[in-house]
């Protein structure tokens, strides 16, 4: 089994990446930072995340920070950077998830040990 390297990953893989996958459209942009309704009510429906679809203000209590490359959710309380993000709203563990979401932004050589190529 192959290691990943979370923080080159990391490095990598700007948040405004993942949202992009999922379409995000904030209500508020800002240079560094946008608010808007949280993506995991959005994706799995208000009935799922009762807390941030009921809430006062749920139209921006999603921030994200491009600077830092971090979200927070003020509602539901789920915060991270963007591996967290996929995996949240995948579902998925981290391992699985980050495997996902580099397929789909087709980034190469994300092993922290590469197996080294057969010369034969």
């Amino acid at each position: 089994m192959s290691r990943l390297d979370y923080a080159a990953i990391r490095a990598r893989i700007s948040i405004l990446e993942v949202l992009d996958l999922i379409d995000y459209q904030p209500t508020q942009r800002r240079v560094e930072q946008w608010r808007g309704p949280c993506p995991f009510s959005l994706a799995h429906g208000p009935e799922a995340f009762q807390p941030c679809s009921t809430k006062r203000n749920s139209n921006r209590c999603f921030s994200v920070n491009f600077r830092k490359n971090v979200f927070r959710c003020f509602c539901c309380n789920r915060a991270g950077n963007s591996l967290d993000l996929w995996s949240q709203l995948t579902g998925k563990r981290l391992f699985d998830a980050t495997q996902d979401l580099c397929e789909k932004l087709k980034l190469a050589n994300t092993s922290s040990n590469p197996q080294p190529e057969n010369s034969d």
